[in-house]
């Protein structure tokens, strides 16, 4: 049908092609212009993906504002002839824009994964992509665009993750997603993924690794939106290796989106080295694309990135805000109008002065689907600038307590039920239990670090086995193997290989047993290929355990200035130190293996119908008392750590709680609350049980030498017989090295309760890797 129009569309909405416009029902007759137009400001969102499925295969600037002879193309589909009657009195009215914000779900689509978020009225229950999509819904204004600052796809629901996050990708598409961040997340299986999540391209066995048929029965075809960064460039040519923006339009005018990933992806476990691109700082490189926006007259500008920050206060609030996002805020161009961010799994709402004094509104919100950011602009109809004076921002808890959206919800069950099946499914027999121990040689950590090899071709493999869910996680009973059963056994951890000086391949083994300060204990703990074996001798001080001449290669002893090529986790070259093997980042020459872990271990049983379990006896202990070591503070007699009890004033979730502090793993840690962020002075408080005439505490900080967050730098501890009245006994500073730091009482100090205050810390946090009681002597 045809309607005269007596009044110029407000929204024009960009184009490549003509796409196919559907109602849901025949439009009467009598609606009347202004409903129309209303109607095509609504689905503008869905037009606009239709665009970008088509740009987003090349890694040129996207720019549509050339396409405009097509808008009489959309106008005609939609049943609509624009007369050339004079513009209304009311034509100069500003013409508003709506962007919705999403960071972080790393793919948390169910609502059964019961996440909560703290309210003005205390916590809340939130998200799940059904209520997410819903929310979106009853926000949506004319020209409203749902901007991402990345990570929305890899992370760790299984049934996410099992079926290559595509998952992830049907539903993002279902909500109309226009733009999103290349995040770190983004490069967990380096750049190739990433593009084959735009172009529907499969990889592995399709059906097993890749390409499965979604909730319409189709097969996975990408994304319809595109992915940017301005900062990531091929070191070679300099170029950004993605669109570093996107140039939208509504009522006339034209909007630049500006996309910046985080920084530090080549030093994150899952992206490490980051594809061998250059990750740029986010300030420059924002500068530079909005000058090349305004360069083609784009007065209105949006920067999306993942980098965020912290604050004091609720979701949307802005309370003491520190971080990354808040210094590039106040140093980046004038030109630009919003900062959404993201990566820091925070919320807020802040207006920060520009570089000229102006505010200007900075996001987060937040992660998993629990918050969307609402930033509305008006534009001067007649330049395009954002009108700051009118700009309103407001963060939105993703609360359950609307009608979640029924297509959504429809479209997560169809993958939870696939993913139900999918765990029943059958991969192999084994012949025998694969046992699986974390401070022992095991069946399955062979069997692991034999496939480490293969898939890198090092010289050998040297697995950790006390990382827990990353690297090796469980064994397998005998029997048949279902794919639910081995999912867990080897993590999503990349495969990387190493150069190492034989003598540094020593200094790993021996670090395999943590000196007694630390208050942790491990005990042969590396796997290994089955062409490395070695001995250690029990009765030896800690440090002197192993022998190289017992250290066979092949067969042949190690030899200490030999370079060898050591295949291990991802983990291990960047946070060795973390999780007590510093040895293994004395490296050269890493190169990252196509396939990770899991992905290997899963294949490998399915292409093994019949499987032996590997043999023991590649490590063999030598029985012994060690003689006593008395660690880097002369004699302690430390309490057992079994004795005590452990509560703090916050905890940044379940598994940062006070416990991990008195745990005995240098692999756990208490951390205080960062979202929403508690500020120091935070406290933790062992309870031994009893009263104790005390030496010292020891401290062991946190243990990751790229994260100095929550690294006490100015303590104060108490003490207390009753814990109720607590007493200073001592007060300082320590530094902030990942070694343990030790504060020592007053003689004939007695207490019950010890209490350790953070005055000080790395980022305004505290944090405790282990902490430990030195009793006086002869208590």
């Amino acid at each position: 049908m045809s309607i005269s129009a007596t009044a110029t569309i407000p929204v024009i909405v960009e184009l490549l092609s003509p796409p196919t416009v559907r109602f849901p029902a025949p439009m009467r007759l009598e609606k009347s212009v202004s409903r129309i137009v209303q109607e095509v400001s609504s689905r503008g969102h869905v037009l606009r993906r239709t665009a970008a499925s088509t740009l987003q295969r090349g890694s040129a600037p996207i720019d549509r504002s050339s396409r405009m002879s097509r808008i009489s193309s959309v106008l005609a589909l939609l049943g609509l002839v624009v007369g050339t009657t004079a513009l209304p009195a009311d034509a100069a009215a500003p013409i508003p824009v709506q962007i919705l914000s999403l960071t972080d779900l790393h793919g948390y689509l169910s609502e059964t994964e019961n996440l909560t978020i703290a309210g003005p009225s205390g916590t809340q229950q939130v998200g799940g992509a059904g209520y997410l999509k819903a929310h979106l819904e009853r926000l949506r204004k004319p020209n409203s665009f749902l901007i991402g600052a990345g990570d929305q796809f890899s992370g760790w629901p299984d049934y996410t993750q099992a079926f290559a996050n595509e998952p992830t990708i049907e539903v993002l598409n279902a909500f109309g997603m226009d733009f999103d961040v290349a995040g770190n997340h983004e490069f967990d299986r380096e750049f190739p993924f990433l593009r084959r999540m735009t172009t529907g391209a499969c990889y592995g066995k399709p059906g097993f690794d890749s390409c499965f048929k979604d909730s319409t029965g189709r097969n996975f075809h990408g994304t319809d939106y595109a992915y940017h960064a301005a900062n990531i460039v091929d070191p070679r040519t300099k170029r950004p290796v993605l669109p570093p923006y996107w140039i939208a339009e509504a009522g006339g005018q034209r909007i630049g989106f500006i996309g910046l990933g985080f920084p530090g992806t080549p030093t994150e476990t899952l992206s490490i080295e980051g594809s061998g691109f250059e990750f740029q700082g986010i300030v420059d490189a924002a500068n530079r694309a909005a000058a090349a926006l305004k360069a083609q007259g784009v007065n209105a500008i949006v920067v999306s990135m993942h980098e965020g920050g912290q604050q004091g206060g609720l979701y949307d609030e802005c309370k003491n805000p520190t971080g990354p996002i808040f210094d590039a805020a106040r140093a980046m161009s004038p030109d630009i109008d919003v900062i959404l961010g993201g990566h820091w799994h925070t919320a807020f709402n802040c207006m920060i002065p520009d570089p000229n004094g102006v505010p200007r509104p900075v996001l987060e919100a937040s992660n998993h689907g629990r918050v969307l950011g609402e930033v509305n602009l008006e534009l001067d109809p007649t330049t395009g600038d954002v009108i700051r004076s009118k700009t309103t921002a407001t963060n939105h808890a993703v609360t359950k307590d609307i009608t979640p959206d029924a297509g959504v919800q429809k479209i997560v069950k169809y993958w939870m039920d696939k993913w139900t099946t999918r765990q029943q499914e059958p991969l192999t027999k084994l012949d025998r239990d694969l046992d699986f121990a974390r401070t022992a040689e095991s069946r399955t950590g062979n069997l692991v670090a034999d496939l480490y090899k293969a898939e890198a071709d090092g010289d050998f493999a040297l697995v950790p086995a006390d990382l827990g869910i990353d690297v090796i996680a469980a064994g397998l009973a005998a029997g048949t193997v279902t794919y639910g059963e081995a999912w867990p056994v080897a993590g999503i951890s990349p495969i990387t290989t190493l150069s190492m000086k034989g003598s540094t391949v020593e200094a790993v083994l021996e670090q395999q047993w943590i000196p007694p300060a630390y208050g942790c204990s491990r005990l042969s703990a590396l796997a290994t290929s089955a062409n490395f074996r070695y001995t250690y001798d029990l009765g030896r001080p800690v440090g002197d355990r192993v022998d190289p001449a017992k250290v066979l290669i092949n067969g042949k002893p190690l030899q200490r200035d030999k370079t060898y090529r050591v295949t291990t986790s991802a983990a291990m070259p960047l946070h060795g130190t973390q999780y007590g093997y510093p040895g293994f980042q004395q490296y050269t020459q890493l190169v990252r293996a196509p396939r990770m872990g899991q992905e290997v271990f899963l294949n490998y049983l399915r292409t093994h119908p019949l499987l032996k379990a590997p043999n023991l006896g590649r490590v063999t202990a030598i029985p012994g008392t060690p003689p006593p070591a008395d660690g880097p503070f002369g004699p302690l007699t430390l309490l057992p750590q079994n004795e005590m009890t452990a509560t703090a004033t916050s905890q940044g979730s379940s598994a940062y709680s006070a416990s991990a502090a008195v745990d005995g793993s240098c692999t756990t840690m208490w951390h205080s609350n960062w979202s929403p962020h508690a500020p120091l002075p935070q406290y933790i408080t062992l309870d031994l049980k009893t009263p104790r005439t005390i030496e010292a505490l020891v401290y062991t900080p946190r243990q990751d030498a790229a994260v100095p967050n929550g690294r006490i730098s100015s303590y104060d501890v108490q003490t207390s017989t009753d814990g109720s009245t607590f007493t200073s006994v001592t007060k300082g500073s320590w530094d902030g090295t990942v070694d343990a730091k030790i504060a020592r009482f007053p003689a004939g100090t007695t207490a019950r309760y010890v209490r350790l205050v953070g005055l000080a810390g790395g980022a305004d946090y505290a944090a405790a890797t282990e902490l430990n009681i030195a009793l006086a002597p002869g208590s």
